[in-house]
């Protein structure tokens, strides 16, 4: 079969790529164009008329960038998904439903490897019972990942209650949470299965008194955590944001599963915003790591300073202690990883931003001081100057 030679716009595409150092075929912007989820755009036709007649191409300088990125980064047999969420990531032009499609389809994958462990999702069965069955077995297969991670977190914050220059900072904190519960913490067996319980099955699955015993049990024994207080005393439905219908819906899953919200987000959210998510979602890792050493070196010093308190304050209200684990568990996220952690950033800190909108100065000021930096930029609050 004879192939069509690349028309006058992408012979100047490929000089243009070239001109920069990357090699690309015709060949390969045919696939990369191929339906029906293409990542690269077509070139822009125009239609001149009579007496001209006919149709005629342009190349967009824009895509000169994506055309070098993608020949700098495909490979043979590569999923092009996943170099759509790269390429979208790194701020290129890929075309939208393309990026929707990479961002939907994580979670389809995510869904299909734990039925395919678990089995198909009873349909009027105990979603409880279901993960159950499997939630031990899953958890110790897993659990090397977390034994180096817990035991180093375990170890930083045993120093820090120790610390005589941290016992007003304790104290301030015991003050805030006086009658904490005497509850016995989940181990990673129990921590998965509510887990994956309220993922799956939706906010039926779940209540804010297990909720509150998941954050205490990743705070550690009996230390103070004002979050797990809010979730035993506050009155308010901690899960409203999931509480309506998502718009999107996976075959077999309960219509209020987290999973299909995390699709409408894929679906329907701002490209802008899941820029951000997947940017923050890249970060977490770096930043997990940065702040455990930053602790280590206070402690070794014998001088604790700003880590040591962000630790504690992290420690104590929540925001970024789940998010500390897993960027220690996951140091190199897959990019399918990444793209999930990236959803539920983005529908977390929607529901975060909807009780930010009531708050006065001082919830957003609380914000600004308590959450990590890298997830600022999905706080509806102003990022810090300087």
């Amino acid at each position: 079969m004879v192939r069509t030679p690349p028309s006058a716009a992408d012979q100047l595409l490929l000089q243009l790529a070239a001109d920069r150092g990357t090699e690309v075929s015709g060949r390969q912007l045919e696939r990369w164009r191929a339906q029906p989820d293409p990542l690269l755009p077509a070139n822009t036709r125009s239609y001149p008329g009579r007496p001209v007649g006919g149709s005629a191409s342009a190349t967009d300088p824009a895509l000169v960038d994506l055309v070098v990125w993608l020949g700098q980064h495909s490979r043979p047999g590569a999923d092009p998904l996943y170099l759509a969420l790269g390429a979208f990531g790194a701020g290129l032009t890929v075309p939208e439903g393309t990026v929707r499609e990479a961002f939907a389809r994580q979670v389809v994958r995510f869904v299909e490897r734990v039925t395919d462990r678990l089995g198909p999702v009873p349909e009027r069965g105990d979603i409880q019972e279901w993960v159950s069955d499997q939630a031990d077995e899953i958890a110790q297969g897993g659990a090397h990942r977390l034994t180096g991670v817990n035991r180093r977190v375990r170890r930083i914050d045993k120093q820090l209650r120790q610390l005589p220059a941290l016992a007003e900072l304790w104290q301030f904190a015991a003050d805030l949470d006086p009658d904490r519960a005497d509850v016995d913490p989940l181990d990673n067996a129990g921590l998965l299965y509510h887990g994956m319980t309220a993922a799956l099955g939706g906010p039926g699955g779940i209540n804010p008194e297990v909720i509150a015993r998941m954050t205490r049990s990743q705070a550690g024994r009996d230390v103070p955590q004002y979050t797990a207080r809010l979730l035993e005393t506050d009155p308010r439905d901690p899960l409203v944001a999931v509480r309506s219908t998502p718009a999107h819906q996976m075959p077999g899953l309960p219509a209020d599963s987290v999973m299909n919200h995390f699709v409408s987000v894929a679906r329907k959210a701002p490209l802008d915003r899941l820029r951000i998510g997947w940017t923050a979602a890249g970060e977490m890792a770096d930043w997990a790591q940065a702040l455990c050493r930053a602790v280590e070196a206070e402690l070794s010093s014998e001088q604790p300073g700003d880590a040591c308190r962000d630790w504690v304050f992290g420690q104590f209200f929540g925001i970024g202690r789940m998010y500390l684990i897993r960027g220690l568990a996951e140091p190199a996220p897959t990019a399918g990883q990444q793209a999930l952690t990236a959803l539920e950033l983005v529908l977390s800190f929607d529901a975060i931003n909807t009780v930010l909108a009531t708050t006065d100065d001082d919830g957003h000021e609380t914000m600004r001081r308590l959450a990590p930096p890298f997830l600022l930029k999905l706080a509806a609050v102003e990022m810090p100057s300087g």
